[in-house]
């Protein structure tokens, strides 16, 4: 974590140093803050284990506490920075329940932007890993139809940003656009199970998001090397699609990890709704298989499934309320994706009935 937040540190500074130089009276020319949140509420009627956000949460809802408010709550606030015509920036720092369970402040993004031409351009410093589709939104409850990201999908890898460098570029071909991105950097994975916390893993990622009309397609290739035991190397294959003209929507994204350590892994989710004027019902299934043990023995890390229902309303401007409904399948004993504090009677089979209340707003 040091590596990580020297990195921040230093890519900040190197924005703030050039606004300086252009004179701080001018500094809210150069500077623009916005905001995001989530109050969020979720209850589990299962008590031998506690129903989780994602896979980095300690607790959650059922066995410690049959209603928790940390699973979905957050606070972030951002700082965009326009230095010249081609240099910029971003600074954003998220609070939300982490793997020491509490809401300590961590820089999320903290990164310099140059671009070389309109097509082309490249960041240093903290930058979101573009895993899955929803990876640089999946912490903005506005940003998104459901209360959160399906766990499942989430699951395989919990890196959310690298400190590092990326290439960004951009490809037209008549209709279809290609947002293309190159990615290195070191980044921290949270390992599942007791025996492990985190793991310090160099990350190569090429990402590759084509646009047409109202369809998209996102394609990723990710491989962490770990940099201390265990060597979990781990590579992940991930390509989602959505379309969404305006009045209704589906979407669905997928992933194949191999880890040298803890096996191989399947997940997905599949997801559609509709908008009917300020209120947008939706559904969803997820889930997550393991295709083999790896070297660690853990013969079906991860594995569950989800059957799921909700409803998002955009009450009022910058807000919107939702109301989830999920039942959780544990499909085995070795760390299902979605929960946390296992106890002696859990079996597989075992359901978890959640509801889950959410109110987010940007400003």
């Amino acid at each position: 974590m040091k590596c990580q937040r020297k990195s921040a540190i230093v890519a900040t500074a190197l924005a703030l140093g050039t606004i300086a130089a252009h004179g701080a009276p001018a500094i809210d020319e150069y500077v623009t803050f916005s905001g995001f949140g989530t109050l969020g509420a979720a209850h589990s009627d299962y008590s031998l284990a506690d129903f989780t956000g994602n896979g980095s949460q300690p607790n959650g809802a059922g066995y410690s506490r049959s209603w928790s408010p940390t699973l979905d709550s957050d606070l972030g606030v951002q700082a965009n920075l326009t230095l010249t015509d081609a240099l910029s920036g971003v600074v954003q720092v998220l609070s939300r329940d982490d793997e020491d369970g509490n809401f300590k402040p961590a820089v999320e993004w903290a990164n310099l932007k140059y671009q070389i031409t309109s097509d082309l351009a490249v960041r240093l410093g903290r930058i979101v890993l573009p895993t899955y589709g929803d990876s640089d939104i999946r912490n903005v409850g506005y940003a998104l139809p459901w209360v959160r990201v399906p766990i499942e999908i989430t699951y395989t890898s919990t890196a959310t940003n690298a400190d590092g460098l990326d290439v960004l570029y951009r490809v037209k071909t008549g209709p279809v656009t290609q947002n293309l991105q190159l990615q290195w950097g070191t980044a921290t994975e949270d390992l599942p199970g007791a025996a492990f916390t985190s793991n310090r893993v160099h990350v190569v990622l090429f990402e590759d998001t084509l646009q047409y009309g109202d369809a998209s397609v996102h394609l990723t290739y990710q491989r962490c090397d770990p940099l201390r035991f265990p060597p979990a190397q781990l590579v992940l294959v991930d390509a989602g699609f959505t379309y969404d003209p305006g009045a209704w929507f589906v979407t669905a994204d997928s992933n194949h990890t191999h880890d040298t350590y803890f096996g191989d892994l399947i997940s997905g989710y599949i997801s559609g709704g509709v908008r009917v004027g300020r209120f947008a019902p939706y559904t969803f299934y997820s889930a997550a298989h393991a295709q083999s043990a790896g070297t660690s023995e853990l013969k079906s890390l991860g594995e569950q499934h989800t059957v799921g229902a909700g409803v998002r309303w955009d009450f009022a401007k910058n807000l919107d309320f939702k109301l989830q409904v999920e039942r959780v399948t544990i499909d085995t004993v070795d760390d299902p994706a979605a929960f946390s504090n296992l106890q002696p009677g859990v079996r597989i089979g075992d359901k978890a009935n959640v509801l889950s209340l959410a109110l987010d707003f940007v400003f």
